[in-house]
């Protein structure tokens, strides 16, 4: 089940045009890194190819800018002899085992140009080995193929398809040759042209019987990439951390200096409220007499033979209740002093039947002195 899965999300992967975009892309970015940089963190893949002759010789070809032939393997020799040199030339490779791709020349191989629904892209290879009876003499368990989308028609809703066909009576004894060798064939392929041989980039095995090739040292630059990735990654989560708790920590005292500032606020509020009633008490202090100094102007003010029963001082204002004969001239004697305006007798007069005296209250407004003469008199 899992393999089936696999195998169906290989194909789709194929069928995408993501593989020519990455190639493309990895390309492009290839010639931005100089030639030594690029050699020795990208080494290229290497690679052999084997191309058969009619005559039953095969040729070994090594990839490369140029490709050369390395050696000619001939349909007469000893086994054992083929091996040694196969050996050899493996031997040669600095950068891991090469893989090895099987070329057939064209006249082994059917070309046809499919066209198909749009529909049956996810599942192009089953699609076409239900049709290989319909487009060839062979049914679908004689052959090998592949095949590549070469277009997308939107506006039909059709693709259209490179399919390579090839009986298997013509691979199979190539392939049990290079097996008796010692050679792993990772593909079989088609050739573009034939000197110098130019492979098509299929692979006409099945997936079941391809054999798995890994880079040795692009597995071990993309190991080296991933440890330095997974570094980076805990470097920046270290750093985000730290900066995190940086922020938490400055948060903090933030938030201390603004209770503090708000402390020192209502503190300093409270002490402006407090010298404000204190300046308030001090400036009315400064700009009334004092209730002993009033006290003493009336009892100096009144004759002898006027009683006081009650002296009150309350929001400027003087009071004065007392028994005396003729309380009208009470009015008179506060009216004459400095420190008092506006006498008057305040409610009825009555006769106190102790005495037979009258019986008044008289008021008066205390007259406050201007600030400036207040404050000039502290000063």
């Amino acid at each position: 089940m899992i393999q089936q899965f696999t195998d169906n999300l290989r194909q789709r992967y194929r069928a995408s045009p993501l593989p020519a975009f990455l190639s493309w892309w990895s390309a492009e970015l290839a010639t931005l890194i100089p030639g030594s940089v690029r050699r020795r963190l990208m080494p290229p893949k290497p690679a052999l190819w084997l191309v058969p002759s009619p005559g039953g010789d095969l040729r070994v070809w090594r990839v490369g800018d140029e490709p050369q032939v390395l050696d000619v393997f001939g349909a007469g020799e000893d086994l054992d002899l083929l091996r040694v040199r196969w050996r050899e030339i493996l031997s040669a490779f600095e950068d891991g085992r090469p893989e090895v791709r099987l070329c057939l020349p064209d006249d082994h191989v059917l070309a046809l140009p499919v066209e198909l629904p749009m529909a049956v892209e996810n599942n192009l290879s089953e699609a076409l080995g239900y049709q290989i009876d319909q487009l060839t003499p062979f049914r679908a368990e004689q052959v090998l193929f592949d095949h590549a989308v070469v277009r997308h028609d939107v506006a039909h809703g059709r693709i259209h398809v490179a399919l390579r066909v090839v009986p298997q009576e013509q691979v199979d004894p190539l392939l049990e040759r290079l097996r008796a060798i010692g050679i792993v064939a990772h593909a079989v392929d088609t050739l573009q042209s034939l000197d110098p041989p130019k492979p098509e980039g299929f692979n006409l095995l099945p997936e079941s019987r391809r054999p798995h090739y890994v880079h040795a040292r692009a597995r071990m630059n993309a190991a080296f990439a991933g440890v330095l990735l997974v570094v980076l990654a805990l470097i920046m989560a270290q750093s985000l951390i730290l900066r995190e708790r940086s922020v938490v920590r400055l948060e903090a005292a933030a938030e201390r200096l603004r209770d503090e500032a708000r402390e020192v606020a209502e503190l300093q509020s409270e002490l402006e409220e407090s010298l404000l009633a204190a300046n308030f008490l001090a400036e009315r202090r400064d700009r009334q007499p004092a209730a002993v100094e009033l006290l003493a102007e009336v009892t100096r003010r009144l004759p002898d033979d006027i009683w006081l029963q009650r002296f009150q001082l309350q929001d400027g204002e003087l009071t004065v209740q007392g028994l005396t004969e003729g309380s009208q001239r009470v009015v008179g004697l506060l009216g004459e002093s400095p420190l008092l305006e506006s006498p008057e007798i305040r409610g009825m007069i009555n006769i106190d039947p102790a005495t037979g005296k009258e019986r008044f209250t008289t008021t008066a407004a205390v007259v406050s002195a201007p600030v400036d003469e207040a404050q000039g008199d502290d000063s």
